[in-house]
């Protein structure tokens, strides 16, 4: 009788253990959710174009490698990108992510990165993969979107738009951009908006 009650109490301190255990992995492999903060460029460009670009509710949902290597993050992505252009008579709206691993991104980009990823042609349930080592940065486009003259306006939405980082084994971070370009007929002016850097992990 003692054997069958110790294996009892055996068998439920084992129980705790486990659901102790499974509970501490899933608080590990919680998704991070990090709020952004809105952003707006207002300016007149040199030929003359008034330009309103904001950024509004901008959110992105972290989630670690299910693996548990370091080496690989996914991120869904989320957020409003509209330019209200009056007299405008052309123009493009581009928006999408800088990702680097272990490289500053606090001062912008040149939008011609070292590496460049589009993922129009992928279906909006799969995560465009990148590999990047130390020191590389991609640039993933979300969308581009030409300007409608009549309406003076033009805007680019997404929602939980995923990406998948795998490759780097340091620091990795991400920021948002958006550039566009407008025309008129004293010429082109191009303005870009980006949003705050935020850790990948």
């Amino acid at each position: 009788m003692r054997v069958v009650e110790g294996a009892g109490r055996s068998a439920a301190g084992i129980g705790i253990a486990l659901a102790a255990l499974l509970l501490g992995c899933g608080s590990a492999n919680a998704d991070t959710v990090v709020p952004l903060p809105d952003g707006e460029q207002a300016l007149t460009t040199a030929t003359g174009i008034p330009v309103d670009l904001t950024r509004t509710g901008e959110t992105a949902v972290l989630s670690p490698s299910l693996a548990a290597n370091g080496m690989s993050r996914t991120a869904q992505l989320s957020g409003t990108t509209y330019a209200t252009i009056p007299g405008a008579t052309a123009g493009s709206l581009e928006t999408g992510y800088l990702v680097g691993c272990q490289v500053d991104l606090s001062g912008g980009l040149s939008l011609g990165g070292d590496v460049y990823l589009s993922p129009d042609s992928v279906s909006p349930e799969l995560n465009p993969s990148i590999k990047l080592g130390p020191g590389a940065v991609a640039v993933v486009k979300f969308g581009t979107k030409q300007l409608d003259p009549a309406a003076g306006a033009v805007g680019i939405a997404y929602r939980n738009r995923g990406i998948q980082l795998s490759g780097c084994g340091g620091f990795a971070q991400a920021r948002a951009y958006s550039a566009l370009t407008v025309t008129n007929d004293q010429g082109s002016a191009e303005v870009t908006l980006y949003g705050d850097p935020f850790s990948v992990g």
